[in-house]
């Protein structure tokens, strides 16, 4: 790490250069101990600010090796662990990308809602579940980071080694909340049965019996 900066949310000012590769194409430095991304330990960060430009990628735990021993990721290039919550937690991005929705990509979503509605309503109406294979797959990260990352505030420093000092206000919120069971961000994973289809299950189809009492 040589350098400092601040951060709100995906808003940096500064000059810092931390992480590094240790072969070529292989962007493994950038190691980091302490709590982070809602958990306690280690964890893999890179990270580049040029005055108010630059991007960062974080995630904790050990990403998943395939056979030839490169990282596992998702289809945002994040490696993936084999735990459901450092993945759910984990980002990579590029600052200022909050700002910058292409069009392209403001029609592909558009296109993911109506077919998600066109696809409940068939679900609805027929009781036939097999119309959920036609659902596509909710993007959790658009812009390639969780929600709880824009109500994260720090500052980060150091020559060779380093410091970062930060506080999440919405993780902070969401763990309070905790305590009531409500879940802001969705992201309690232990307990939960995992769903193979985004927003399952829905409304069965109506009975014949019960479709009669409605119309009466």
């Amino acid at each position: 790490m040589y350098g400092a900066a601040v951060k709100v949310g995906p808003l940096p000012v500064g000059l810092l250069f931390l992480g590094g590769e240790s072969e070529l194409g292989k962007k493994d430095l950038g190691r980091g101990y302490g709590v982070r991304g809602g958990g306690f330990g280690g964890y893999h960060s890179q990270q580049l600010v040029y005055t108010f430009l630059g991007g960062e990628s974080f995630h904790s735990g050990e990403p998943i090796k395939d056979e030839k021993g490169k990282w596992m990721v998702d289809e945002k290039k994040i490696p993936l662990t084999d735990n459901d919550r450092y993945n759910i937690k984990s980002y990579k991005m590029r600052y200022f990308s909050y700002f910058n929705d292409p069009v392209k990509e403001r029609k592909k979503r558009k296109k993911q809602i109506f077919q998600r509605e066109l696809t409940m309503d068939l679900v609805r109406q027929t009781g036939k579940t097999e119309f959920l294979v036609y659902l596509p797959k909710e993007d959790q990260k658009p812009f390639g980071y969780p929600p709880g990352y824009l109500w994260n505030v720090e500052m980060v420093g150091g020559l060779y080694g380093g410091v970062r000092l930060g506080f999440n206000f919405g993780e902070a919120m969401d763990f309070l909340l905790g305590f009531t069971t409500l879940d802001m961000y969705d992201d309690d994973v232990e307990g939960k049965e995992k769903q193979v289809f985004p927003g399952f299950p829905f409304p069965g189809a109506l009975t014949t019996e019960e479709e009669a009492e409605k119309e009466n």
